[in-house]
C-alpha cells in the first residue's frame, strides 16, 4: 500500500504523539478540596499538637506524679500522644478526601507510578540541595552568635543526646524516620499544597507550604534550613505528582540527621558542632 506525503505526515505525527505520551505523561492531580479544608486541617494539627498534647501530658504527670527528667514515663507519653495526634490528623485528611469529596487516595499523591525514576530524581536533587541547607544553618548560627543569641537545641535533638532508655530511643528514631516523614508529607505536600495551588498558584503554594512546614517545628534558628528542605519537597511533589520522592527525601534527611546525632551522642560525648 502506497502512502501519500500527507498520509505519511499524519502517521508520523500520531506515532510521535504516542511515543511522547509514553515517555512523559502529563498528569495533573485533581484536587477537589479547597482552601477552607486546608485551613481546618492545619489548625487542627496545630491545636492538637501544641495545645492539646502538652495539656494532656501535664495532666497525666500531675495525676500520677511523674517527675522530669528522672522518669522516662513523660517522654514515652509525649511520643505516644505525638503518634496519636499525627494518626488523627492523617485520618482526618483521608476522611475529607475519601468520604467528603469521594476521591481516591491517589489524589493526595499516594501512588507508585514511575517510582524508581521519581525516587532517583528526588535523591539527586536532595544531594544538590543538602550543602545549601547546611550552609544556611551555619550562617544562621554565626549571625545569631554575632548578636549574642546562642541557638538552643531543638527538643528532639536534646532528647536523642540525653535519653538513656534504649526503648524510648528506638521509639524516637522510628517516629523520626518513618512516622513523621510519611504523615507530614501527606498533610503538607499531599493535602495543603494542592489546595493552596488551586487558590493562589503553584509557586505560592510551594512557598507557603514550606513556610508552614518550617514553622510547626517551633525553632526560629532552624526555620530557614527547614524552609529550604520544604521548598525542595514541594518542588519534587509538583514535578512528580506523587509523594514518593518527597517522602523518601524526607526520610533520608531525618535519617542522616539522626545518624549524626547518635554519632555525637556515643563517640563525641554529646558535643554537637556549631552547625
Amino acid at each position: 500500500m502506497n502512502l501519500t506525503d500527507r498520509d505519511a505526515g499524519k502517521f508520523l505525527y500520531k506515532l510521535s504523539a504516542v511515543n511522547s505520551a509514553r515517555i512523559k505523561p502529563e498528569t495533573e492531580l485533581n484536587c477537589r478540596w479547597n482552601l477552607k479544608d486546608a485551613i481546618k486541617v492545619f489548625l487542627a494539627y496545630v491545636v492538637l499538637m501544641f495545645v492539646g498534647m502538652p495539656v494532656i501530658v501535664r495532666f497525666i504527670n500531675a495525676l500520677f506524679g511523674f517527675t522530669m527528667p528522672g522518669n522516662v514515663a513523660p517522654r514515652s507519653l509525649i511520643l505516644f500522644f505525638s503518634l496519636f495526634v499525627n494518626g488523627v490528623i492523617c485520618a482526618y485528611v483521608l476522611y475529607i478526601v475519601r468520604v467528603h469529596y469521594h476521591q481516591s487516595i491517589t489524589a493526595l499523591g499516594l501512588s507508585a507510578a514511575d517510582l524508581f525514576a521519581n525516587v532517583k530524581r528526588g535523591v539527586q536533587r536532595y544531594l544538590i540541595t543538602l550543602p545549601v541547607i547546611i550552609l544556611t544553618g551555619f550562617v544562621v548560627n554565626l549571625v545569631s552568635r554575632y548578636y549574642g543569641q546562642a541557638p538552643e537545641m531543638q527538643d528532639v535533638v536534646r532528647w536523642v543526646l540525653e535519653e538513656r532508655s534504649l526503648f524510648i530511643l528506638i521509639c524516637l528514631i522510628f517516629f523520626g524516620i518513618v512516622v513523621a516523614p510519611v504523615i507530614e508529607e501527606i498533610v503538607f505536600r499531599g493535602f495543603l499544597q494542592p489546595a493552596l495551588k488551586n487558590a493562589f498558584g503553584r509557586r505560592y503554594a510551594v512557598v507557603v507550604s514550606a513556610s508552614l512546614f518550617a514553622a510547626v517545628h517551633m525553632d526560629i534558628y532552624a526555620f530557614f534550613p527547614i524552609f529550604i528542605l520544604g521548598i525542595l519537597l514541594g518542588y519534587l511533589y509538583e514535578k512528580t505528582q506523587t509523594l514518593a520522592a518527597s517522602v523518601i527525601v524526607h526520610i533520608l534527611h531525618n535519617s542522616l540527621t539522626l545518624v549524626f546525632l547518635l554519632y555525637f551522642k556515643y563517640f563525641l560525648e554529646g558535643k554537637v558542632p556549631v552547625f
